[in-house]
Formats: structure tokens, sequence, C-alpha cells
């Protein structure tokens, strides 16, 4: 993901999950379910945008930042269903954009399991990535990628306690 030669500016962290990838894209796809998953605690409010996200799908969520409030406004730039999915994000407030270029993605790979069980688990790979943002300096002023990294942890901790809750109400 973002621009040539600035692999230091891309961080992922991973984590297994128990559940299909399709139901985890599922609720990846879903902008309104985002504030439930979101492990930095910034996303604040409504998604607004289409039920469900596609290739080229805009979206935004209210955001807070510190004492800052703004809104996301973000672009799908990757969709392959059950595997793949990836947004570019631009901040924006009072119609001024000022700060824009951060891609966020997650990919989707299935785990075979183990001999003699039949449990389905997916390898989650969540990346953060400012190679093309607007701002850099500001953005490792402002503690990233550590600070990314630990909503990253966080959010993917969401995403399976969210996954593990519905199959429970399910009955899955």
């Amino acid at each position: 993901m973002g621009a040539p030669g600035r692999a230091d500016r891309t961080v992922t962290v991973q984590r297994a999950i128990d559940a299909t990838p399709d139901a985890i894209f599922a609720l990846l796809a879903d902008p309104s379910r985002h504030s439930d998953l979101d492990g930095s605690g910034t996303l604040r409010g409504e998604a607004r945008g289409p039920a469900s996200l596609s290739l080229g799908a805009k979206f935004s969520m209210a955001m807070q930042q510190g004492r800052a409030n703004y809104r996301s406004l973000n672009r799908v730039i990757e969709f392959d269903e059950g595997r793949a999915l990836a947004w570019e994000t631009v901040g924006e407030y009072r119609g001024r954009r000022f700060v824009g270029g951060h891609r966020w993605r997650y990919q989707l790979i299935p785990q075979e399991p183990p001999p003699g069980q039949d449990s389905t688990s997916t390898l989650v790979l969540h990346s953060y990535d400012w190679g093309a943002a607007m701002a850099a300096p500001v953005i490792r002023a402002l503690g990233y990628p550590r600070r990314a990294v630990d909503s990253m942890e966080r959010t993917l901790q969401r995403l399976a306690d969210t996954i593990s809750t519905e199959d429970d109400r399910s009955g899955n």
C-alpha cells in the first residue's frame, strides 16, 4: 500500500480469529459496525454512507482526537469479497481537509483446521499505511506508529470478541 520506498510508514498487526473469512468480511464491510470494533477510541457516532461497502464506495465517520472533533472521509480502494478490504481516509474540519492519504487495510487468510478438527479460523492482517499521507512529520510527532499498533491490536481483539458474541447469539 503506500508510496514506493515508504515501507517504513506501514505497520501491520495480525490475529487468528475463530470464524470464516466471509463472516469477518461481512462485519468489516458494514461501516455502521466500525465504531463497535474501534480500538483507538476515536470514532464517534454513526457512519454516513452505504450500508455495505464496495469498491469506490465513500463513507464518513465522526472522529475525536483530544479536543479535535472532525469527520473522516473514506473511499474504498480495495475490495476482494471475503479476502481484502482497504480504504483511504482524509480528515476534514469545517469543510477543509487537514490530513489525508492514510490507508487502512484488512486481509483475511483462511486457516486449515488441525487434523481431526473442523473448526474454522481466519488469520486477519490489519495494516495502517501513511506512506502517501499529508503531514507525515506530524503523524510521527503524534506517536504513530506505536500508538496505531496498540489501537489496531485492540481493534482485532474487539473484532474477535464481536464475532464470538454474534456466533453465541446465533447458536453457532
